[in-house]
């Protein structure tokens, strides 16, 4: 008969409680990286709650295009940004030369936007707005 190695019950006990801590310890590091990442998302929408960079850090008609930009995210951001940011940095809109520093150094997306709330504010439709700012500003576009 082949000889078998008893194991003393407290090397299987010491087996299982270090599995259990072990476990313990992967629930716990998975719980707080769960907590993280569902707190995550918010500490990111309260940071970002202004759609464009605050009017007061610039001044004359860059500060008049920063204002007009926070007042009216939803127009400028229908509306096509002819300055070529688009394909030098790779904006969508015109609203977005406004949610970082450009639209402050770029006098065609001040311009466009400072038109744009003026022929708004007159009642035309943003399709009339989009055919005036390509015709003032579209370079071969």
């Amino acid at each position: 008969m082949p000889k078998t190695k008893n194991r003393p019950a407290g090397g299987r006990r010491k087996w299982i409680i270090a599995t259990v801590a072990a476990l313990a310890v992967v629930s716990i590091g998975a719980g707080a990286w769960t907590m993280r990442s569902a707190a995550a998302p918010a500490a990111s929408s309260a940071k970002d709650q202004r759609v464009t960079l605050d009017p007061a850090r610039f001044f004359g008609p860059a500060r008049q295009a920063y204002e007009v930009a926070a007042k009216n995210p939803a127009l400028l951001a229908q509306l096509h940004c002819y300055c070529g940011c688009d394909k030098e940095m790779g904006h969508q809109n015109l609203l977005d030369c406004y949610r970082d520093d450009h639209g402050a150094h770029c006098p065609i997306c001040t311009g466009e936007a400072l038109e744009a709330a003026k022929l708004a504010d007159e009642g035309l439709p943003v399709e009339q707005i989009r055919r005036v700012l390509r015709d003032h500003y579209a370079q071969g576009d």
